[in-house]
């Protein structure tokens, strides 16, 4: 019998430590469906210790012995510094030794090869307090295609948790549908994205959250709310929303404290700062995502927080 049979017979059978003492076996010996399989396990903490950094290490064996599977999932890490230093250059090294067998490395290396980064994006400062700037043109049409494209398959609607009862209620405040490029979603196109965004932005790529995509159909809206989040020491300081699409009414970003409606085109994108020199949440960074009137409106925010953020880190002071 297979090994991934005789595991599956076992978890079957209720025997989990069973299973794991075969994996971690038969993945030392040389297996490369063991090794993926128990760097599966350590990501998600299944029956063994949660420990990412050991999952990488057991991909790269895997990957070494001609795994793509595990090659492919590597891009992700050394891309994102998730388990392991960051290493682009790597990330983009491995993809490229995949892109003539697997369709989704070929398509990512198309779009990476197509867009030219560019060197010379200019802004408009539409607001000193708050700072309020539009970047022109910092997406290619095809770039703004592709988060479109990834995000659609994922997009779930906007719910809270409801304190008192501990379900998932409609977000009083967005009335949306969205979903985030976390850890193992980020790919090399949206990884290129955010470190472009750091750039304009004179950031450092490892201090915002995941890229988050929002879709707005006819009505719905994201009310008028601060993105500075109460009671943390590392706060997002500055919001960056990329425009990916047009040809939609309504949706303007309104600052009502100010009285300022921005529109932007596909492409663009909005920064605008969340907090005072002190650090403090600035009221009047208050802004709201304007009901669509027709079309589909979708948009791409990235929270740059003050320092390092990763949503797989602990934030230790509070």
């Amino acid at each position: 019998m297979a090994i991934e049979q005789q595991v599956r017979a076992l978890i079957g059978a209720g025997r989990q430590a069973d299973a794991v003492a075969l994996v971690e076996r038969e993945a030392a010996g040389g297996d490369t469906w063991s090794q993926f399989c128990l760097a599966q396990w350590k990501l998600q903490g299944q029956g063994v210790p949660l420990d990412v950094a050991g999952a990488v290490a057991w991909l790269e064996r895997a990957s070494a012995a001609g795994m793509a599977q595990a090659s492919m999932a590597l891009t992700t890490f050394y891309a994102t510094g998730t388990g392991c230093s960051e290493n682009p250059e790597r990330a983009r090294e491995l993809l490229q030794s995949l892109r003539s067998n697997v369709g989704f490395a070929e398509a990512q290396m198309r779009v990476l090869e197509q867009v030219v980064e560019p060197q010379d994006i200019r802004f408009e400062t539409l607001s000193e307090t708050p700072l309020v700037r539009i970047y022109r043109g910092v997406l290619a049409p095809v770039e703004s295609r592709s988060i479109r494209e990834l995000a659609e398959p994922l997009l779930e609607p906007s719910f809270v948790i409801d304190p008192a009862s501990g379900r998932r209620i409609p977000h009083p405040v967005r009335t949306s549908t969205g979903m985030s490029f976390g850890p193992l979603g980020e790919n090399l196109v949206i990884n290129r994205i955010n470190r472009r965004i750091a750039r304009l932005t004179g950031t450092e790529y490892a201090w915002a959250e995941p890229l988050h995509v929002l879709r707005y159909t006819p009505g719905q809206q994201y009310r008028a709310h601060v993105d500075a989040l109460p009671g943390v020491s590392n706060q997002r300081k500055l919001t960056a929303i990329l425009f990916c699409n047009q040809g939609f009414e309504g949706g303007e970003t309104a600052f009502p404290q100010i009285g300022l409606e921005v529109r932007g085109n596909e492409g663009d994108m909005l920064l605008f700062a969340n907090t005072l020199p002190d650090g403090r949440s600035d009221p009047a960074s208050e802004h709201a995502g304007l009901p669509v009137t027709a079309g589909e409106k979708w948009i791409a925010t990235r929270w740059i927080r003050q320092r390092r953020y990763h949503p797989w880190e602990p934030e230790t002071a509070r």
